[in-house]
């Protein structure tokens, strides 16, 4: 008897031994076993948690107030400069919120098709000059207008500020700008 649990036990072995050393997955077969597995646990965390359907969409319609806003004509905006402390320092009244030095009328790429294939290459900005370009990145500013003098002024990188349409009840001065003659 004993030796026909050996024998089992040991036949048993090879099978076992057999079945874990058998042929290994290939990389596209592990990687659709993924997927497949990854697609069910998805399907399943679909169906505790459905997808919600929105009824109002508030922030929708807060995008839609927030362009209406930028796109009225002479309406006062109040930029605010922060020291580094983060206290004002003081407020401008501007016509627009502050705007990026990075922003362009014109595209700045242009596609050269003369080559073996397409090129994007840096194309010169409207004021003749090329900026960026094979993927640097700029240090942008800010500026905008002067409401009452439509002086323009320009902020460094770094500076710190936020606009709002209404004056605050901050304790800030205005910043005003001083008029005189142009050259």
């Amino acid at each position: 008897m004993w030796k026909q649990v050996i024998i089992a036990l040991a036949l048993l072995g090879l099978a076992l031994g057999s079945f874990a050393c058998g042929p290994k997955p290939t990389p596209t077969q592990q990687r659709e076993a993924s997927i497949k597995a990854r697609t069910e646990v998805f399907a399943n965390a679909e169906a505790i948690a459905p997808l919600p359907q929105p009824q109002n969409f508030p922030l929708r319609k807060a995008l839609v107030e927030f362009t209406e806003r930028e796109d009225l004509i002479n309406h006062p905006w109040y930029t605010y400069i922060l020291g580094q402390n983060g206290n004002v320092v003081g407020y401008y009244v501007t016509k627009t919120v502050p705007i990026s030095t990075c922003n362009f009328l014109s595209s700045t790429e242009v596609v050269d098709s003369t080559t073996n294939g397409k090129v994007v290459l840096t194309a010169p900005s409207l004021d003749g000059i090329y900026y960026g370009g094979a993927g640097a990145s700029a240090n942008c500013g800010f500026f905008f207008f002067d409401y009452a003098t439509n002086a323009m002024i320009s902020l460094s990188p770094g500076v710190l500020f936020f606009s709002s349409d209404q004056p605050l009840r901050l304790e800030a001065a205005p910043i005003l700008v001083e008029t005189t003659t142009r050259r």
